[in-house]
Parts: structure tokens; sequence; C-alpha cells
């Protein structure tokens, strides 16, 4: 089950990818070089596309066992929990995380999905979503630490 929430989110932000990026469009939110240096595994943006919020990219190690989806933008709904319910399956979950600034929450489990790192935070009118694929169950937390210590977006 939590490969087809997985699937479903990756397929859900591709669902409005244009065919080929414009010569113009915005790079990625962070640098493959960067990610790889604070997440400790060596990563490389595999796709640079237009997501559900504005530019999105995916990145993954060269076995493309880990990939990790980022989407940021400015925050279409009224407010960031309802955009978190229409762009993620039903009965998907956040808990908040303690004293963060930006609001942060990381996906919690529920009966029909296992967990996976993913964190979503609102900052100067953005919302921001980091999913992460591929990781052990055991190691979720660890994770979801390392990427809530990420700069945050927009800088």
């Amino acid at each position: 089950m939590m490969k087809s929430f997985a699937y479903f989110s990756v397929l859900l932000a591709g669902a409005f990818t244009l065919p080929a990026l414009a010569a113009d469009s915005k790079p990625c939110p962070f640098t493959a070089e960067y990610l790889s240096q604070q997440l400790g595994v060596k990563l490389k943006v595999v796709t640079q596309m237009p997501a559900l919020l504005s530019n999105g990219c995916e990145y993954a190690d060269d076995k493309r066992t880990i990939k990790i989806a980022v989407d940021a933008g400015p925050n279409p709904a009224p407010s960031a929990d309802a955009w978190r319910k229409m762009a993620n399956p039903p009965g998907t979950k956040w808990k908040s995380i303690s004293g963060d600034a930006d609001k942060a929450v990381s996906l919690e489990a529920t009966p029909n999905m296992e967990l996976f790192p993913s964190i979503s935070y609102e900052h100067k009118s953005w919302l921001v979503q980091i999913n992460v694929l591929g990781v052990k169950a055991k190691d979720v937390n660890e994770w979801n630490t390392k990427l809530l210590k990420l700069k945050r977006l927009p800088e």
C-alpha cells in the first residue's frame, strides 16, 4: 500500500507536467550537490518539471533506489491544510512538528499506508512538500529530521 500511495503522489505531481520544459523554466529548488551533502546520499537531478505548486524536481541516487521529490510554490488553496487534503490520497494524515516556525508537518502512518519520509511546511506564502521514496520504515524519523534541517524554500 505504501508503494501505491507513493506512486499516487508522484503521479499526481506529474499529472500537471508539460511534455517538455520551456527554455526559461526555473531551476530545481535545491542543487543535487546540496541535497547530497545534507542528506548523506549521492544524488542527481532525474527530472525537472512543472509540478502541482510550481516547479518540481525529482532527485535519485545512481541505482534509483532512493528518490526525492520536491514541490514548492505559492499556495493556491485557502490554507495549507486544504491544499494537503486536495493533493494527497483520501485519509492522509499529517502530524505537527512542535516548535517549527514554518508550521511543518510530517506524514503520519495510517492502517492503509506504510510510513515514508515526507514533510510539508509554509514559508513566505509558499507551500513546500518533500517526499522520499525507497527508505526503510525504521529510518523514517531520521530522514524526516534531515529534511527538516534543509534550508527553507523560498530563500
